[in-house]
């Protein structure tokens, strides 16, 4: 593990060190970052033990499942939402540990809070919705369990893609966005309050996590702003330390500057992928490759075409079957993938890839809606979902839907308001939604007397999304974008040269040339030197030619633009052009070695209860259906810390035909072996 001392993008604050025992052990940290980043510095990743006696490391890394629970001053404490502040010692949890019963002296008084609209969760979602509500003066309180206002904000880098009226957000880095969710008056917002649960009458049971007090608040309205956890599929060795969510790596490596490893294997062709990847290389990392199984890639192609143009391969039609572990299962070594169809992967295309030490799991989410579920039984139709805890999406996605959220609470209030604004945010919220489409086939570029003219920008954005910051970069107005679904139109007559646009764009994915300069002007976000010589490459990461920094143009949001001389390219090739990699640092091929399977490697669904597939498919049985209250009596999945969040998920995903998903039923059915018609169950299911 490493602690991040530079980077291209984060501030790194100055010394303020501290320190704690670990076992008898001095741990050195510093202050205002958490145990488990202090720990993970350290080089101590192995958090507990679980029942089987396996070595068990972080797995939400956002406070909410448990895994990483540890004796801290003497009492039990989630180590990835607590700060080393005024922390003294830290112990694991011994196996035999039971809770001591609490005296039932006299109890203090307890603070009541009242308000017309209670909002849980202080992401984008949850502060669109304060922001609509403070406009027309509705009391509301906010909650939130982590210690700043912003969500999954407070872990993202890159600059954000936002479709605006007037630019408000678009090209801003998500830690930067967080700070201004707000605006100045932070009054009415609860940080470091867990609600624990919803009461009759309308009330909210809150635990502030920092005095480890409950406080109730009473509200006539309830808004769920509570994102969502991540999901990892079940395969061999996925408990071992060095297998980590995106969420683990994401707030270890943006919010602890802490770096898990070295040398990363991603799992996922998504925009997630894609960007912890990408993160991940910032942060001085080297992705050995994405897999993904599905046969074509995810996401927004000018995410995927940023991480090609480090190099880094993307495998599709690929599935990872086992981590393969050190000798102490302390951390991993290397990963097993194979070719596959239908998600199943093809007998006798095992390989290995070689001298990883993380694998970066980044296959979705999943909506937190628990308490969104407690919540329409108790508040009815005065129950709302906003953000990732109803449908996962970008950030406008979930600022609109927090803005249409604010108006439906007000028209049941009886607040009048234009009824044309609320149309108009529920369009762009329905347009925001959409996937990206193909709009053009290749980048327009200007006729060859206007190349040999001045100074030109290329726009590699052929797919329609919710993006515009471009046309707010051009004060020539040689840029438009006229809606969600439309790519942005330049016009080569109006375009100066300026090259201004070409680090305002959020996918990187505009480009500046000088063709009787022979210059090139590339956006950079990582560290390189003037005076190095490059390869030049295309979104592919292929070698279009070769040429020199000639200098780097410092920008204020820190996507800078490297002015590159090319060497001996024609116009037509030099358009060819999207990138460089420095020469030293350009990677090797992948190796992929011939490997088998470990036979007594095994697969835990639930890693609470360390409960197996074979277990599980043996508890089962010949039962045609399933539900998860059957589950949790027959097999124990469900019963741990993390309340089933992460197990029943992956036991859902192991049918071809789930036949319902979980929801308010008590005994909601949720497997169903065969697929009905007197076929077997599909042969992912049988144990390896």
């Amino acid at each position: 593990m490493y602690r991040i001392t530079k980077h291209p993008i984060l501030p790194i604050p100055q010394e303020d060190p501290t320190s704690f025992l670990f076992e008898g052990k001095p741990i050195r940290a510093q202050k205002g970052f958490t145990i488990a980043a202090a720990l993970h510095q350290a080089g101590l990743v192995v958090h507990k033990h679980s029942l089987d006696k396996r070595a068990r490391t972080l797995e939400c890394g956002i406070g909410k499942c448990g895994t990483c629970e540890m004796w801290v001053d003497g009492s039990v404490r989630r180590i990835c939402i607590t700060k080393v502040d005024d922390v003294k010692e830290v112990k694991r949890i011994p196996d035999e540990f039971l809770p001591e019963l609490s005296s039932f002296g006299k109890k203090p008084p307890q603070r009541l809070y009242k308000t017309t609209v209670a909002i849980v969760g202080a992401g984008p979602a949850g502060l669109a919705v304060r922001e609509e509500l403070n406009l027309r003066g509705v009391p509301n309180i906010v909650i939130d369990n982590n210690d700043k206002i912003g969500g999954q904000f407070l872990m993202q880098t890159h600059q954000f893609f936002f479709f605006e009226k007037e630019k408000r957000f678009g090209g801003m880095r998500g830690f930067d966005i967080a700070k201004t969710l707000a605006g100045d008056d932070h009054s009415g917002i609860f940080l470091n309050g867990s609600v624990w649960d919803i009461l009759e009458g309308k009330r909210l049971a809150v635990k502030d996590i920092e005095k480890q007090e409950v406080y109730f608040v009473d509200a006539e309205f309830l808004v769920v702003a509570t994102g969502a956890v991540p999901f990892m599929p079940a395969f061999k060795n996925d408990d071992v330390p060095g297998v980590y969510t995106a969420a683990v790596v994401q707030r270890m490596m943006n919010n602890e500057l802490t770096l898990l490893g070295k040398n990363i294997l991603t799992v996922g062709a998504g925009n997630i992928g894609y960007l912890t990847s990408y993160q991940s290389m910032q942060a001085g990392a080297t992705v050995k490759a994405i897999i993904e199984a599905m046969p074509q890639e995810g996401g927004f192609p000018v995410q995927a075409n940023r991480v090609r143009r480090l190099g880094i391969p993307i495998l599709t039609s690929h599935i990872l079957l086992e981590a393969v572990p050190n000798s102490d299962h302390s951390g991993i070594t290397g990963a097993i993938i194979a070719q596959c169809k239908d998600f199943k992967p093809i007998p006798g295309t095992e390989k290995l890839i070689d001298g990883i030490d993380v694998i970066n799991i980044c296959t979705g989410l999943i909506p937190d809606d628990q308490l969104l579920i407690k919540g329409a039984e108790l508040f009815g139709r005065r129950c709302y979902g906003v953000g990732d805890a109803i449908r996962i999406g970008e950030g406008t996605s979930a600022v609109l839907r927090g803005k249409q959220c604010a108006y439906e609470i007000m028209q049941q209030m009886g607040i009048r308001f234009n009824y044309d604004d609320y149309l108009a945010v529920s369009k762009e919220y329905i347009d925001s939604q959409q996937h990206p489409l193909p709009i053009l086939d290749k980048p327009c570029v200007p006729s060859k007397e206007r190349m040999e003219a001045r100074g030109f920008v290329q726009i590699d954005c052929l797919y329609g999304f919710a993006c515009n910051p471009c046309a707010f970069a051009c004060k020539y107005g040689a840029i438009t974008k006229s809606s969600t679904s439309t790519v942005p139109a330049i016009d080569h007559e109006k375009c100066i040269g300026c090259m201004e646009c070409v680090y305002q764009c959020p996918g990187l994915a505009i480009f500046g040339y000088n063709v009787a300069k022979q210059w090139l002007f590339l956006p950079i976000e990582y560290e390189a030197n003037e005076g190095a010589s490059v390869f030049l490459v295309d979104n592919q990461g292929q070698k279009v030619g070769e040429g020199v920094i000639e200098k780097i143009l410092f920008k204020p949001n820190k996507t800078h633009v490297a002015r590159v001389k090319v060497s001996g390219l024609k116009a037509e090739e030099m358009l060819q052009a999207r990138g460089f990699i420095v020469k030293e640092n350009y990677p090797t091929p992948l190796a992929l070695q011939n490997a088998p399977l470990d036979a007594q490697a095994k697969t835990y669904l639930c890693h609470c209860e360390d409960v197996t597939l074979e277990e599980l498919l043996k508890a089962v049985g010949d039962r045609p259906y399933i539900s998860v209250d059957e589950l949790k009596h027959i097999a124990r999945t469900g019963m741990g810390t993390c309340r089933g969040n992460r197990c029943i998920p992956r036991i859902k995903q192991l049918p071809r035909e789930p036949l319902h998903s979980q929801n308010k039923t008590v005994t909601p059915r949720i497997w169903r072996r065969g697929n009905g018609r007197g076929h077997p169950p599909r042969s992912a299911l049988q144990p390896a």
